[in-house]
């Protein structure tokens, strides 16, 4: 062999270009192998990441999958004939048994109901030894659980399709369906009572519709029974109307008359004869009354007033501190002189016409705070003169209009409210039953100063104005009665007091109206006697109004 050195430069020239490609070739090699290394240690890596991922994913999904099944009711289960059964955990819960203790094929067959067993038994055999791949079946069945409680499962079962030969695995799904039978068997019943109760509601409107053309027969027969008995009706009311207004209208005046004549100057035989007339006359008064409403068939209800009790009944009226203006319209005199007789026992003025027409004419021309309407009268009748006054414009169509009618019947009272009368009043009528009237319809009298009442009780703190309203209360009525009594007695130096302690307090609180009356009998030394019921019925609604502003701040 010739040494290198003896080689010829060319062919050590050649040899060296040689060794240097195969040292590069190798380095090469190298440097690929540790990048193939480290690539495939790379890969290996993020293989085995993934694969630890997918692990965990099915890892939750088959806790999921498991915790489905468990809200469902709901296990999996697989087999294959001759071998292994394996089942997922929630076959434990659906046969009562504890989580983790799965039933074999055998727990299985032991649970089975008696009367189901054999039956399940044979069907399960049959599928399991002849079922070709991809077949399926289904089947209910109950069970006894360990727990001794009976459950109906719902059984599915497939064959695998994919089997080549001879018997292949099975899988499928059983279900508990014990609440589902449950409803089920709700529902039938309640569909067999709702077609049990549709047979009755067919039978029920078949007599219904009997029963329905009967009622229309007898509709039809009480229809004409109805027009026989209005027209009945009709002349009845027609002859109470006139027989009522022929009967009241003379009574009303006789009665007026008397009531007049009982405020005139009368001896001591005169007015016991007056007396026993006025008694027979209320006697009369009622009796007819009593006659006409049973022949009515019901009780009238009129504005009578006669509970006269509270001193405001008969006592003078005011309206803002001022006598009342009342217009009255009656065509017969006697009525005329009795009703303004006693308007000026209430302390009212009046004015007197003598028809429907002219009231309506009164009214546009003149003031007045309410009308007294008699309803039967000449040119226009009460009925229409009502209608006029409230279709006139502005305020006047809202003026208080209180009818005075001879007519008890009440359906035609209801006609005359209709036609836009405040109060019906049925003759013959009392004073009383005309201040309740004339009380009702007229706006109430102011008895304190507002702000002056407000200013005063203001000045107190909260906790202590009903104490001091209790004590104005108990002032009023010690000095109102230090002064009634003082004027029984006529003595001038009594009342004087009573009034200097009444005009105090009244000037204090802004009690206006008793300020009024002191004031009016102060024109002479002892106050006129029947003046006194005024003082009373003052005291009392300036109390009531002091409370009422106390209470509703």
């Amino acid at each position: 062999m010739t040494p290198i050195n003896d080689t010829p430069d060319p062919q050590l020239a050649l040899l060296e270009r040689r060794l240097r490609r195969a040292e590069a070739a190798r380095l090469e090699a190298e440097r690929l192998l540790e990048w193939r290394s480290r690539e495939l240690d790379r890969s290996n890596r993020e293989l085995r990441q993934r694969e630890n991922e997918l692990v965990a994913r099915l890892d939750v999904g088959n806790r999921n999958l498991l915790e489905a099944q468990r809200l469902a009711g709901m296990a999996t289960f697989y087999g294959i004939v001759g071998d292994s059964f394996r089942a997922s955990p929630a076959m434990a819960a659906l046969f009562g048994r504890p989580d983790g203790d799965v039933p074999t094929i055998g727990d299985v067959a032991a649970a089975l109901h008696p009367l189901d067993r054999e039956r399940i038994i044979a069907v399960q055999q049959r599928f399991f030894s002849q079922a070709p791949p991809g077949a399926e079946q289904s089947h209910e069945c109950r069970i006894i659980r360990t727990d001794g409680a009976v459950r109906w499962l719902r059984w599915y079962a497939r064959r695998d399709a994919s089997a080549d030969a001879g018997p292949g695995p099975i899988s499928g799904t059983v279900q508990d369906i014990t609440e589902q039978r449950r409803t089920e068997r709700r529902a039938r019943a309640l569909q067999l009572i709702s077609e049990r109760n549709l047979a009755r509601l067919r039978h029920t409107e078949a007599a219904l519709a009997e029963r329905v053309v009967e009622l229309e027969r007898a509709a039809t027969a009480l229809a004409a029974s109805h027009t026989r008995t209005e027209a009945a009706q009709r002349a009845k009311s027609r002859f109470l109307s006139q027989m009522s207004h022929n009967i009241r209208t003379p009574m009303n005046g006789v009665l007026g008359m008397m009531t007049a004549l009982a405020r005139t100057t009368l001896d001591t035989s005169q007015a016991d004869m007056l007396a026993r007339a006025r008694r027979a006359g209320d006697e009369l008064r009622a009796l007819v009354d009593n006659i006409i409403d049973i022949a009515d068939e019901g009780i009238a209800t009129v504005a009578t007033g006669e509970a006269a009790a509270s001193p405001l009944s008969t006592s003078e009226i005011r309206v803002d501190g001022r006598r009342p203006r009342i217009l009255v319209a009656e065509d017969i005199e006697t009525n005329q002189i009795v009703i303004c007789s006693m308007l000026d026992t209430l302390g009212c003025d009046h004015s007197v016409v003598g028809n429907g027409a002219l009231a309506v004419e009164a009214v546009q021309t003149e003031s007045f705070d309410a009308v007294l309407m008699d309803i039967q009268m000449p040119v226009m009748d009460g009925t229409a003169a009502t209608r006029a006054i409230r279709a006139l414009p502005g305020p006047v169509a809202r003026l208080p209009i209180i009818g005075i009618t001879a007519q008890a019947v009440a359906a035609e009272r209801e006609v005359l409210k209709m036609a836009g009368m405040n109060l019906c009043l049925a003759k013959p009528i009392s004073v009383a039953m005309l201040a309740a009237a004339l009380h009702e319809s007229l706006p109430a009298e102011a008895m304190l100063d507002g702000p002056v009442f407000d200013s005063a009780i203001n000045a107190l703190p909260v906790a202590r104005r009903p104490a001091l309203i209790d004590q104005i209360a108990r002032d009023l009525a010690a000095l109102s009665a230090a002064l009634t009594a003082a004027t029984v007695a006529d003595d001038p130096d009594a009342v004087r007091r009573a009034r200097h302690s009444l005009d105090g307090i009244a000037s204090n609180f802004g009690a206006i109206a008793l300020m009024e009356w002191l004031g009016a009998s102060r024109a002479s030394p002892v106050p006129a006697a029947d003046t006194l019921p005024r003082l009373e019925a003052i005291v009392a609604a300036t109390i009531a109004e002091a409370r009422t502003r106390l209470k509703h701040g």
